[in-house]
């Protein structure tokens, strides 16, 4: 993650965003670690899911999964998982340095938690605009009952969905995945850049893996705390048939009648977990590819 500098220090360079190979390598390394990192917690989240959608305890979801479909009842969804990642992590981490240099360039905004907050939303609105059907398609995979096929494959679900329910079926769910994923950001990406600039400026400790892993257990933290009653919404609001729920407002409002304010923090133990350990994973993994990919365009 790149550290902000104040306007009147900031040296914008002569070649267009576009053309730097040093976004090219952001850009590459963050859906790279993301992939990396869904594929390993993948497990969690579909417990999580379960957790969700059908209720009960974490363990016994783990044993029902596990009972009913085995190991690949774990990596339920991996596919769509992976085109998720590479949709959303790609341009909601790999433009975040670029668009808070853009802002800067552009706005009075300066170095801050404010132009922070600018950067994180603006890319994850972009993400969630560009890539929400793999975020359905995962979801609905995920969800499936156990023992059933709601979709012989991935690319079957894209189709399936799309013939089905149009563009509107691929796009369900859109107001809440932004809400989630702009707060999301706030609390991976923001977290991250502020945690590890403030411990760079204060001298405690260097650019390396010890700092990496603080900022992404601070990131962890904050995004579960901040992200599961969101969670919670999307994933009943994608899950659902069409005219259950009139809205997400709707569906908050029937969750909040069932179960109060605990229905909004179902699975966050799962979700605590499986959310710093996809910190831990992406970020150290981001850090490192970045440095070794640019590296290797430099070279071109």
């Amino acid at each position: 993650m790149a550290q902000t500098v104040p306007k009147e220090r900031v040296q914008i360079s002569s070649v267009p965003a576009f053309r730097s190979s040093e976004l090219l390598a952001k850009l590459i390394s963050a859906g790279s670690a993301a992939c990396i990192a869904e594929a390993i917690t993948l497990p969690m989240d579909c417990a999580k899911i379960k957790l969700q959608v059908e209720g009960g305890t974490l363990v016994s979801t783990i044993r029902t999964i596990a009972m009913t479909d085995g190991t690949k009842g774990f990596f339920r969804g991996l596919v769509p998982g992976l085109h998720r990642q590479l949709g959303f992590c790609t341009i909601r981490l790999g433009l975040y340095d670029s668009t808070k240099e853009f802002y800067i360039r552009n706005t009075p905004l300066n170095e801050g938690l404010p132009l922070r907050f600018a950067a994180g939303i603006s890319t994850a609105v972009a993400a969630v605009c560009v890539a929400q059907p793999t975020e359905v398609v995962k979801i609905r995979m995920q969800a499936a009952k156990a023992g059933s096929v709601r979709y012989s494959g991935t690319l079957s679900a894209y189709y399936k969905i799309g013939l089905t329910e149009g563009t509107k079926g691929l796009w369900s769910g859109l107001g809440p995945s932004i809400v989630r994923l702009s707060i999301c950001n706030i609390g991976e990406v923001v977290t991250y850049d502020t945690v590890k600039t403030a411990i760079l400026r204060r001298g405690w400790m260097t650019d390396a893996f010890p700092l990496h892993f603080v900022s992404a257990v601070c990131a962890g933290f904050v995004t579960t705390a901040l992200t599961s009653p969101v969670d919670v919404v999307k994933t009943r609001y994608v899950n659902s048939n069409p005219g259950v729920f009139r809205g997400p407002l709707h569906c908050a409002t029937v969750l909040a009648k069932q179960g109060g304010v605990k229905m909004f923090y179902k699975g966050c133990v799962p979700s605590f977990f499986r959310i710093t350990g996809w910190n831990l994973i992406m970020f150290m993994s981001y850090e490192q590819l970045r440095r070794v990919v640019a590296r290797k365009l430099n070279n071109y």
